[in-house]
C-alpha cells in the first residue's frame, strides 16, 4: 500500500482548494531562486522550511530590515546581510532536505514573545469534526519558532494570552470562534485526502490585527502540551477521542 504524502506542500494545497480557506492560509511555495526573490520582494517576513519534519526543526526566518538589508534568524541566533544575492545564498548553503518558503505572519506576541496557537480537531467513528483542545504556544526568548521543547518556551491557557496579547481590540470569544471555525473547515477539507484520518492538530496563528491564520496542520500532533496546563480537562477530553 502506497502511502499518503504528508508534506506540508501537500496539505497547504489541498486546503487552498477550498475557496473558504484562502484568505487563511500564507502563501507558499516550493524553495527556489526565483520563489525566494519573489517572496523577499513581496513579504516584510519570509520563512523557510523542511518540507517534512516537525517541531521547528530547520526553520530559517527572514526579514526585511531596510530596502537592501535583510535579518535571518535561525533558532536563537541572528545574522544581518546586505542584498538579496548574499541573503540567498546564505540560505541556500543550510538547507539540508527539500524546502519551502512561506508567508511569514506577524504574530501576536506575550511580553514580547511570539505565540501561535495548537488546536485539535478530532472525530469518533460515524461522527464529525470537534474541537477537542486549544492552547498557545509561546516561543523561549530570543527565538521566533514556538515549538517548546525547541525554544523552552511555554504554554499558556489560549484565553490568558489573547488577553496579555498585544493584539488591538483584542476580544477573546471572538478570536476563539474564528480560530475554531477555520479548524474545522480544514479538518473537513483535508478529509477528502487523509480519508481515515481521527485527529489533526492545527498549528494556528493569530496577527496583530486578530486575524486567524493556518500555519501547519500535524497529522500526528503531540497531545502532551495539554498536560502542561494546569487544568488537565483538554487532556482528558483529548484523549477519551483516541479511545
Amino acid at each position: 500500500m502506497t502511502r499518503k504524502s504528508e508534506t506540508k506542500l501537500t496539505k497547504y494545497r489541498i486546503l487552498r482548494s477550498n475557496a473558504s480557506l484562502t484568505k487563511s492560509l500564507p502563501r507558499t511555495r516550493p524553495f527556489s531562486r526565483a520563489s525566494f526573490y519573489s517572496f523577499i520582494r513581496r513579504y516584510s517576513k519570509v520563512v523557510a522550511k523542511p518540507v517534512s519534519g516537525s517541531g521547528g526543526a530547520g526553520v530559517i526566518m527572514i526579514s526585511r530590515a531596510t530596502s537592501d538589508c535583510y535579518k535571518v534568524h535561525r533558532g536563537a541566533a541572528r545574522k544581518m546581510f546586505r542584498g538579496a544575492n548574499r541573503t540567498f545564498r546564505y540560505v541556500r548553503r543550510r538547507l539540508v532536505s527539500r524546502y519551502l518558503l512561506q508567508q511569514g505572519i506577524s504574530l501576536a506576541r506575550v511580553g514580547g514573545r511570539p505565540f501561535d496557537v495548537r488546536v485539535m480537531v478530532q472525530r469518533r467513528s460515524g461522527s464529525g469534526w470537534t474541537v477537542t483542545g486549544m492552547l498557545a504556544k509561546v516561543a523561549g526568548q530570543g527565538y521566533m519558532i514556538t515549538n517548546v521543547r525547541r525554544s523552552g518556551g511555554y504554554v499558556l491557557p489560549l484565553s490568558t494570552a489573547i488577553r496579555r496579547s498585544n493584539i488591538r481590540s483584542a476580544n477573546s470569544a471572538a478570536i476563539i470562534a474564528r480560530l475554531r471555525r477555520v479548524a474545522l473547515l480544514a479538518a473537513s477539507r483535508l478529509t477528502s485526502y487523509y480519508t481515515a484520518q481521527r485527529v489533526f492538530g492545527f498549528d494556528m496563528g493569530i496577527d496583530e490585527s486578530g486575524k486567524v491564520w493556518i500555519i501547519e496542520a500535524n497529522l500526528r500532533p503531540d497531545i502532551t502540551l495539554f498536560l502542561k496546563l494546569k487544568n488537565k480537562r483538554m487532556y482528558r477530553t483529548i484523549l477519551s477521542y483516541r479511545r
